[in-house]
């Protein structure tokens, strides 16, 4: 059996990463989230803070994992810039919790470091893993911070590590304060007539690549497998639209009449304007591309909110 250990497990992503896993007989999963009362039957669930040292370090010495997915993180750019202390806290103190307690206790297991393409900044792109880092926020400030901490283990304690910058992702169950699940609530708010048919939003003309969580959980659990040591590797649709684009495309799907309004409020501090991926080591090392289309991952993610409404 494999032990399979998934930082932030009540997470987005870790949701849809656990269930791929689940769908293997060899394997069994361990979960740690800061949430108290997030409970599985699924899996065993440590409830702690990884800002909390001595129970990261008991848990990795009970486990002794053989594959950990270190997912928890502050992840949202908006929010660093209001916390950065929490960010940096989390973001790299936690990190250092967990690779100093793989080193004592799980030092052969291959440790998935999630980082982020917020490093390649103004690099306009396409990048590539190559592609010079240029840090423009709290967030990535802290998550190149987690990546460097990741080389020193590889470089002097000879750990397994490898780092996985992932460009946007999105798709049913993410939280509203990301753009795209941001503008399903509202437009599902509207339809079911508890909002204003009116939608604030930032600035539209910023691009990204956006790729459905599910390729990206798939992604994930075949790089965990075949990366190599040390090495860095994008996830990403190869596909970039602005969020005006996004937006239009939610729209069409409502038979609502949505007038949409600019906020300047909404605007963050050194926004990056274009962040497009090359995607070639992705397709030819591991022969990975997206199953699903960004209609239909935005049209899930609008019926979520139909669904759901909270």
């Amino acid at each position: 059996m494999n032990k399979i250990l998934i930082t932030g497990c009540s997470g987005f992503l870790a949701s849809y990463l656990i269930k791929i896993f689940k769908e293997q007989d060899d394997n069994e999963i361990y979960g740690i989230t800061e949430i108290p009362d997030f409970v599985s039957n699924e899996f065993k669930v440590f409830n702690i803070d990884i800002r909390e040292r001595e129970n990261v370090l008991k848990i990795i010495e009970e486990i002794r994992p053989d594959i950990i997915f270190h997912l928890a993180a502050i992840t949202n750019v908006g929010f660093s810039w209001k916390n950065q202390k929490l960010t940096y806290e989390v973001n790299f103190i936690g990190s250092l919790n967990i690779l100093e307690a793989v080193e004592k206790f799980s030092s052969s297991a291959r440790l998935v470091l999630m980082s982020s393409a917020e490093l390649y900044g103004k690099n306009q792109g396409p990048v590539n893993e190559n592609s010079e880092v240029s840090i423009q926020n709290p967030y990535s400030l802290s998550k190149y911070s987690m990546e460097l901490l990741g080389d020193i283990f590889v470089l002097s304690k000879n750990l397994n590590i490898i780092k996985i910058r992932s460009f946007n992702f999105t798709g049913s169950g993410q939280d509203k304060k990301f753009v795209c699940s941001d503008f399903a609530y509202q437009i599902a708010q509207i339809e079911k007539g508890e909002k204003d048919p009116v939608i604030k939003v930032g600035n539209l003309s910023v691009k990204r690549d956006f790729s459905d969580v599910r390729d990206i959980a798939r992604y994930l659990s075949v790089i965990s497998k075949k990366g190599e040591t040390g090495k860095v590797y994008n996830l990403c649709s190869g596909h970039s639209y602005s969020i005006e684009e996004i937006l239009e495309i939610l729209l069409e799907f409502s038979v609502k009449k949505i007038k949409i309004i600019v906020d300047k409020n909404k605007f963050r501090p050194s926004d990056i304007p274009v962040l497009s991926a090359d995607c070639t080591l992705l397709r030819e090392k591991f022969d990975l591309y997206p199953d699903i289309r960004i209609e239909e991952t935005l049209l899930d993610l609008l019926n979520y909110w139909r669904r759901s409404g909270t």
